[in-house]
């Protein structure tokens, strides 16, 4: 069953069919973010994510009177953007490698959605940032939120006290989000909303 278009996105989109920029501009604001993390689990670089996303919206802008206002607007400028990337390596010579990556992310995105795909990425900068924290950080922050033991159960077993753990946890909850933050080329604002869900 096709998903119902939101009131506000079905204005904004009319507007933007009748050209209006501003309207556009929200448009943009909205979904950039989504776009730039969908191209980047297709090609794996930071650069060309970021010019598809750009060449995206303006084909986008040219063509909005194909604009179906009953309909999500998400899919289409994905398939857009999918398209984009299969022309763009189709004109670029590309070297073995790079080609291999490509059709294997393309053949991952075929089985997997892109929320999967985004939540794949931060389990892997989540991990690595773990097992950067100090020992005693990680095993305070590893008691926890993998093992689910309250402060006091984690202060016996470790044999600090109640108000070390917690700060030991305020301390590497910290370092994870700035770790992850400042390790990745998805969107900053999908990334946010996971660590902050995750972190919580």
């Amino acid at each position: 069953m096709q998903p119902e278009v939101s009131y506000s996105e079905k204005g904004l989109l009319l507007q933007v069919i009748n050209g209006d920029a501003e309207a556009f501009s929200e448009i943009y604001d909205l979904y950039k973010d989504r776009i730039f993390a969908f191209a980047f689990t297709l090609t794996k670089s930071k650069e060309i994510a970021e010019e598809a996303t750009q060449e995206v919206f303006v084909k986008l802008w040219e063509k909005r009177d194909q604009i179906n206002t009953e309909y999500p607007l998400i899919p289409y400028i994905k398939k857009i953007t999918y398209n984009y990337i299969i022309s763009f390596f189709r004109k670029v010579k590309l070297d073995r490698q790079l080609q291999q990556n490509l059709y294997s992310n393309m053949e991952a995105l075929r089985n997997t959605n892109e929320d999967e795909l985004l939540q794949k990425e931060l389990n892997k900068l989540y991990r690595q940032a773990i097992d950067q924290l100090p020992q005693q950080k990680r095993m305070a922050y590893t008691l926890s939120r993998e093992q689910h033991l309250s402060y006091e159960e984690i202060a016996l077993q470790m044999g600090i006290s109640k108000n070390t753990v917690r700060n030991h946890m305020t301390e590497a909850i910290q370092f994870i989000r700035n770790y992850i933050t400042s390790h990745t080329d998805l969107a900053c604002l999908i990334l946010a909303i996971c660590i902050y869900r995750r972190l919580g």
